[in-house]
């Protein structure tokens, strides 16, 4: 398996991996655990899930180093945007929790403490994600050295994480024309501007000939 495609995997497991966690405590518990076992587990179940998660995060910082920056950012995109369900059901648990605390006490602060726990540890992993891609533009010089440190630390910022994803991958889209410098909101479409320019013609004066380029002029 190539680079790319290591990537592609990795990708798509920390998409998925909040959801398949709880099928990994739920399914189990429900279904299996006659005895209790599995239930007094679960803290070591989570731990052991935390680790790896956050292992697989950082093996794909590490082989993004070389990664395109526009697919790194539609990576990381894809991730927050696959996790706002996730989210959104945990909210769901957590108001649930009050409602059934009024029967069954501390279940409130038990269902509470799981749910920061579990989104905590999801906005690390997948900040990961965010991380590579801002490391990516800005060693290509699609962003400034500031805009990174900003854009890294915002995505590991709950709500502000998706936005920044979002906003990451339009700047990856972007087509700075040469000499513009990073972040500056400089561009053009797609197709236009040195790269679909005829050989010669990047450079030259206006009113000079094609064939006679002169040097880069800003």
């Amino acid at each position: 398996m190539n680079t790319k495609h290591s990537l592609t995997a990795l990708t798509v497991f920390e998409a998925a991996q909040p959801y398949l966690f709880w099928l990994l405590v739920m399914f189990p518990e429900m279904n299996l655990d006659e005895d209790g076992r599995f239930l007094d587990a679960i803290p070591w179940v989570s731990i052991c899930w935390v680790v790896a998660t956050v292992i697989v995060g950082g093996v794909y910082v590490w082989l993004s180093r070389g990664g395109e920056f526009r697919t790194l950012a539609r990576n990381a995109m894809i991730i927050k945007l696959v996790h706002i369900p996730y989210y959104l059901l945990v909210f769901a648990l957590a108001v649930v929790s009050i409602v059934l605390s009024l029967k069954i006490p501390f279940i409130t602060l038990t269902v509470w403490a799981f749910c920061f726990v579990a989104d905590a540890t999801l906005i690390v992993t997948s900040g990961l994600y965010e991380l590579a891609a801002v490391i990516a533009g800005v060693r290509c010089k699609r962003m400034t050295g500031g805009q990174g440190v900003v854009f890294a630390i915002a995505g590991f910022l709950f709500c502000v994480d998706v936005v920044i994803a979002v906003v990451t991958y339009v700047k990856s889209r972007e087509v700075v024309m040469v000499g513009a410098r990073p972040g500056n909101g400089v561009g053009v479409a797609p197709g236009v501007g040195a790269d679909a320019m005829p050989s010669g013609w990047a450079g030259a004066r206006p009113g000079s000939s094609p064939s006679e380029p002169v040097g880069r002029w800003y």
